[in-house]
């Protein structure tokens, strides 16, 4: 049956408002999230990669947001992107639910799929695709009805299941309940022998195809019945409650509310309507979209643009105590030349606040993060390991950024020919085209290279010799790195500090003689006067020991002042807290240490 479609002022505005709420909530609070989005694919515009896609169900849908995925790149491109996706289901369904209905559709039940698509579109493995899948499930469902019933109509549904699960994977249940819906309840044939037939032939199909095609996708039964995307390989709620909302609804289109007396004037309806959609799309994007890890992004975006300062204001802005925020807060630290002088004014996490382990209880978010210290300290071979290993555990095993690491890493390292291999690749990408080619002048052109300042600075890090080493063998790299170029001032304070963090001050003491020299700073900085001053307290060196360093009168009367109310307070750390909780020597004595 079709309904005349009519909207309040108030319903226009309320969509109006929901609209613009999901371009500025993508734009702005969410954007960060947007652009690693785009960073976890590398879309090549060949046929070769399209082909790619028809190794799993879905390929129609998963190509066609991908593609769109590459706009993510863009500022505001993906909460375009994403704003129009919703806005096309909402209108595609708002047409197949007035069509299907025996009465006026609510208002709310167009908006309940959007919404639930919204919130799962807050997370990271719930791509776009899975939004373009739900469209082309309700897109051909509006076609099949438009079919008269008979022989062309049962041939069109069977094809269509077959077509869709291709297509769109999962999605393809939306249109089996279309069918069922239309067949059973529209229609009314319940006690027609053929209509059941045909409603147990769409049923046997929508349920033998998955199985049938599960062992040529590589895929278990479960995963071929609720596959949508290699994105996400999670059956989460969140995930599948867009699916689930349009079947769920489909039920409520049996009401006639023609010939039942509304409860509510129309105004007071739509109210109460708007507050029910508007509290659960909030209570949905509290519950589901991860604003910490978008906090973590900034911080990686501006770590990433340089902009060390930034990430230094906004670590301290936004308090949080991971390893994660920890290690681009040490690495802003080091790259302003502060990090001795500044390190306990931040939340520090022992030595895992330092580097990101790379190891089986890691996930493939701080695999991808791991490489940029080492880039950072100059160690490109351990930076090239990271960033190999992030790509493979990548999602896709595809990741645009990693690839330009490793472009980098191999045109400093003079190995050009795997660094055109990469570059190759990227030129047939929309937006990492430019970037390639400019990067080719690089290739086999030592001039250039003398010319470019970043690959210059990086290359007289390279250590003249290298070692063998196992994995998350951070001391060996860092000592490695301070005997091959004592210049390196980076490598020297992170090795220093990772000693103290660790809490091992001999070791920190005897690296602090063979690679600190007096001439590297004028006053020697707080947390290393700090660590020295316990090897004085503690009887094993005297002041003479370190007469070629400058210490502060200041730090030197704190020790002797937290020494007494330490034995005053019995050595509780609450008496102490105030007034020295970011000193070393109260991370000395309290931290508890963590393990990786």
């Amino acid at each position: 049956m079709r309904n005349t479609l009519k909207y309040s002022k108030l319903q226009i505005g309320f969509l109006l408002l929901l609209f613009a709420g999901c371009f500025l909530f993508f734009g702005i609070f969410f954007k960060y999230h947007i652009w690693f989005s785009e960073q976890m694919q590398v879309f090549l515009l060949t046929f070769s990669y399209f082909s790619g896609y028809l190794a799993k169900p879905a390929f129609l849908s998963c190509w066609t947001g991908d593609f769109l995925i590459q706009f993510y790149w863009l500022n505001w491109g993906g909460a375009i992107v994403n704003t129009l996706t919703l806005v096309a289901m909402w209108a595609l369904l708002t047409s197949l639910f007035n069509r299907m209905g025996r009465s006026k559709v609510p208002f709310i039940l167009p908006l309940l799929p959007v919404i639930t698509s919204f919130i799962a579109l807050c997370y990271l493995e719930y791509p776009v695709s899975n939004s373009i899948a739900l469209i082309l499930s309700v897109l051909i469902s509006l076609g099949y009805i438009s079919i008269r019933p008979g022989i062309f109509r049962v041939v069109a549904g069977t094809v269509f299941v077959v077509v869709l699960y291709l297509a769109a994977g999962s999605s393809f249940w939306i249109f089996t309940a279309v069918v069922l819906f239309t067949e059973f309840a529209v229609n009314e044939k319940r006690g027609n022998l053929q209509g059941v037939i045909y409603v147990l032939l769409i049923t046997s199909v929508s349920v033998i195809v998955p199985l049938a095609l599960k062992n040529g996708y590589l895929l278990t039964p479960v995963q071929a019945f609720t596959y949508t995307s290699e994105m996400t390989r999670e059956l989460r709620f969140f995930n599948i409650l867009p699916l689930l909302s349009v079947i769920i609804i489909l039920p409520a289109l049996l009401i006639d509310r023609g010939k039942t007396k509304p409860l509510l004037k129309p105004s007071a309806s739509d109210l109460l309507q708007i507050i029910i959609t508007s509290a659960l799309l909030i209570a949905g994007i509290l519950l589901n979209a991860d604003f910490q890890l978008e906090r973590i992004f900034r911080l990686d975006f501006e770590a990433r643009m340089n902009r060390w300062d930034n990430v230094c204001k906004l670590s301290d802005k936004y308090g949080m105590k991971n390893n994660i925020s920890s290690y681009y807060t040490n690495m802003a630290l080091s790259n302003l030349g502060i990090m001795p002088e500044k390190l306990m004014d931040f939340y520090q996490p022992a030595a895992t606040g330092l580097f990101i382990p790379v190891n089986a209880n890691e996930n493939y978010l701080s695999i991808t993060f791991s490489n940029e210290i080492y880039w950072q300290l100059g160690d490109v071979n351990a930076s090239q390991h990271s960033a190999l290993l992030g790509t493979i555990f990548s999602p896709r095993a595809q990741n645009s950024r990693l690839m330009k690491r490793i472009v980098e890493i191999n045109i400093v390292n003079s190995q050009y020919a795997v660094a055109d291999k990469y570059l190759r690749i990227l030129e047939k990408t929309m937006f990492h085209r430019k970037w390639a080619l400019e990067m080719k002048k690089y290739l086999w052109n030592e001039d250039e290279c003398l010319r470019s300042g970043w690959i210059q600075a990086k290359r007289a890090l390279i250590p003249s010799h290298d070692l063998l080493k196992s994995r998350d063998e951070y001391i060996t790299t860092l000592r490695m790195l301070a005997d091959n170029n004592p210049g390196n001032r980076m490598a020297i304070d992170y090795l220093l500090c990772f000693h103290l963090l660790s809490k091992d001050i001999n070791s920190f003491e005897a690296d602090f003689g063979k690679y600190y020299k007096p001439s590297m700073d004028p006053v020697l900085p707080k947390v290393y006067q700090e660590g020295l001053l316990i090897k004085i307290a503690s009887g094993e060196k005297t002041p003479a020991d370190y007469s070629s360093f400058r210490f502060t009168p200041g730090t030197v009367n704190e020790m002797a002042e937290y020494t007494r109310a330490f034995d005053a307070g019995g050595g509780k750390g609450s008496a102490l807290l105030e007034k020295f909780g970011k000193s070393y020597w109260f991370y000395y004595h309290f931290a508890t240490m963590k393990t990786e």
